[in-house]
């Protein structure tokens, strides 16, 4: 199914709005341009499921006929985009009104679906992988129409020596009936059953420490408050550490189970080499970042100077630098500035842009019943991308424009450039084209900004993203790692061996034995918030997208005309190469720490400049 950037959000109108009138509008997203209505929908579930039904093993035809295995790829890709339609389509409606029952129940039946076909097309891989490595290359050089499918076998090809027999396969297999236990459990504990605490804040109000409750009471202006908050919300996970522990540790055996039994050498390994990431930069991540510490250290001292403490300790680290940034755009006002920004991309980037923001692609605005957040879904294909936004007339709306919008574009360019096989792009790259834009957002801003009191927002809103995405999930990469080499090692994991572990990391980077940051000792559980770790190594791309946006963004902003067609080209390459290879192409070479350390030293150049306005404030 299509992913989605920044799930956390959606909505839902009725479904004649949904068809057309409100696009008309340019505020709300025209469905049909997938499928007329619900009814040409069913027309179209209906056929693909019965043609689900006639697959049937074929592969004893697959070593000797080239062109057999055209045909079954053709298939095999074509019911995946079919079925990615169909998702889509029902999906936009069920985020339109989250409470309709029929949009949702056409969702889930698009995903029993797709269990159906993952059932019946399992024989495809083996029986390729059945066909001898210098037999299968001959035919991809004899074949002209293998050619879209040259990265999925190529793929396939490197999975090879992971791959077992047909019964060990099998096996292999009924263990998802167990998988993703752990992340179940935890996530029931955190988002349905922990009973989180209340406090009463500074104004009198109360407020119910969940973890919404949380993310909001970490950004108060009052500093008892943000104390009362953490204490509260931490002691409350420390209560339950044992049982996050253990779902912890199920998960990280889980890891490691299907690593050995797939002969990688490492959990790191297993769960980057499918993706074509060498584990050395993983590694090198990790390394770079933690002899960085001492310009982390420096922002931490910059920031207890901007927020006049005394001490700065652990509760003080997301309440916003400076005060807010006083940008209050409408949704026709944080279009053109958005496009604005983004001129260092190109005419024809900016115009497709903005045809794009005016055409029904967008739903703009938040209403009672419309899901929550923003994020794009690239899975129509030969229609377009479609953008999901709860706009507020706010600067960090304006920022999340700027961001989607990079996922729109990226999601647009390749999908026109690329055959279906490649026109998706991996993990690994999603978020360098969305932080592109919110840098160029960033600096389009600063060259306008009209008083020291908006550079020094706009400053150390740069500075905020450096920490909280190159240093936090690097940090949270670390630990990751840490405790995939603990259980591999044949060590337990419990609440508190995870605890103690994680407060000596936290401690370690935010300088407490030299009195940089106070790190309370109850906030050791923090480890307990944070669902990624059950994730198998997925927090570090959001440092290395970070990294590589830093050193493009400065690029296209300095008018680097062979960095702008890189750059392009790069967004219409989908997945068409090895994601390192396609950064590299682009001009960031993601393997080498030389990107890292002109991210750490463009850090220490915004942090002069902060120093410098706050010695003329």
């Amino acid at each position: 199914m299509a992913q989605r950037d920044h799930e956390a959000g959606g909505g839902a109108r009725t479904e004649d709005r949904a068809s057309g009138a409100g696009a008309r509008a340019g505020r709300t997203w025209n469905v049909s341009a997938i499928f007329p209505d619900q009814d040409a929908w069913r027309r179209e579930f209906d056929a693909l499921r019965a043609e689900i039904e006639t697959i049937e093993p074929e592969a004893a035809c697959l070593p000797a006929d080239p062109e057999h295995l055209v045909r079954i790829l053709g298939r095999v890709f074509d019911i995946d985009r079919r079925m990615n339609l169909l998702h889509t389509y029902a999906s936009l409606l069920a985020d339109e009104d989250v409470s309709a029952p029929a949009p949702r129940a056409m969702r889930q039946s698009v995903e029993a679906l797709a269990a159906e076909v993952s059932a019946r097309t399992s024989w495809v891989e083996p029986a390729i992988l059945a066909i001898p490595p210098d037999k299968l290359a001959a035919m991809l050089a004899a074949e002209p129409r293998l050619s879209p499918y040259r990265r999925f076998l190529e793929r396939l090809e490197r999975r090879r020596p992971h791959v077992l027999d047909r019964a060990r396969e099998e096996l292999l297999g009924q263990a998802t009936l167990i998988r993703g236990t752990g992340a179940t459990i935890a996530g029931l504990l955190r988002d349905a059953e922990l009973p989180w605490p209340e406090i009463e804040l500074s104004d009198g109000s109360r407020l119910r420490l969940d973890q919404n409750g949380y993310a909001r009471v970490r950004v108060l202006a009052c500093r008892e408050d943000r104390e009362r908050g953490f204490h509260a919300f931490y002691d409350r996970l420390g209560d339950f550490r044992g049982s996050l522990g253990a779902a912890i540790y199920g998960t990280v055996k889980e890891h490691v189970f299907e690593a050995r039994v797939r002969h990688y050498r490492d959990s790191l390994e297993a769960a980057l080499d499918p993706n074509e990431i060498p584990s050395r930069l993983y590694e090198m991540l990790i390394e770079e970042i933690e002899h960085a510490i001492p310009a982390l250290h420096r922002y931490f001292a910059l920031r207890r100077r901007c927020l006049g403490l005394d001490r700065l300790a652990y509760h003080d680290l997301h309440v916003p630098l400076t005060p807010s940034i006083r940008i209050e755009p409408d949704w026709d006002e944080a279009r053109a500035i958005t496009l604005e920004a983004l001129q260092p991309l190109g005419a024809d980037y900016v115009r497709r842009l903005g045809q794009a923001l005016a055409g029904g692609w967008v739903h703009v605005d938040p209403a009672p019943s419309k899901r929550s957040g923003a994020y794009v879904n690239y899975g129509a294909y030969g229609v377009h991308p479609y953008m999901l936004l709860n706009h507020q007339d706010d600067y960090h709306s304006l920022s999340t424009l700027a961001h989607e919008s990079g996922h729109l574009m990226h999601s647009l360019f390749s999908q026109e450039h690329q055959p279906y096989p490649t026109a998706h792009y991996t993990v690994f790259v999603a978020e360098v084209a969305s932080t592109v834009n919110e840098i160029l957002l960033t600096w389009h801003l600063l060259d306008r900004a009209d008083s020291p009191e908006s550079r020094l927002g706009l400053l150390g809103h740069m500075l905020d993203g450096i920490r909280g995405t190159v240093f936090r999930q690097t940090l949270f990469a670390k630990f990751e790692l840490d405790l995939h080499r603990l259980v591999e090692r044949g060590e337990a994991l419990t609440g508190d061996s995870l605890s103690r572990h994680y407060l000596d990391l936290v401690r370690r980077y935010h300088g407490a034995d030299r009195d940089i940051v106070e790190i309370d000792e109850r906030y050791a559980v923090e480890w307990a918030f944070v669902p990624h770790f059950h994730y198998n190594f997925y927090v570090y791309q959001y440092a290395t997208s970070f990294i590589a946006a830093m050193e493009l963004a400065d690029r296209l902003r300095a008018g680097d005309e062979a960095t702008r067609r890189a750059y392009r080209r790069f967004l219409s390459r989908g997945s068409a190469a090895p994601p390192v290879e396609l950064l590299a192409d682009a001009g960031v070479d993601m393997s080498r720490p030389e990107p890292i350390r002109s991210t750490i030293a463009r850090m220490e150049a915004i942090m002069d400049s902060v120093e410098q306005l706050l010695g003329t404030g």
